[in-house]
């Protein structure tokens, strides 16, 4: 198991407690659940592109597009591109 793992699940619940009010979270912990979340979802993708035994190109285009795809529904829904948000992170 990953050492990430129990930390995901014990915010989750924590979460799931307070579902009815609005948080009022910060661009930066968007940023922040956007890496997690890309991260899972990379590892989970890697694991479907070995079971399907895809090359090496048509993963990475695979991947960037995933990228893309996210930026985009970040930014439709909310405005907030992520690009812009890690240069203000890393400022």
């Amino acid at each position: 198991m990953n050492p990430y793992e129990p930390i995901f699940k014990e915010i989750a619940n924590g979460l799931l407690e307070v579902a009815e009010t609005k948080p009022n979270y910060s661009d930066n912990a968007m940023l922040d659940v956007t890496l997690i979340f890309q991260s899972v979802f990379m590892d989970k993708i890697f694991d479907n592109q070995e079971y399907d035994n895809m090359d090496d190109e048509y993963r990475l285009e695979m991947v960037e597009q995933a990228g893309k795809d996210i930026r985009k529904l970040i930014h439709t829904y909310t405005g907030l591109d992520t690009v812009k948000l890690v240069e203000n992170y890393l400022k």
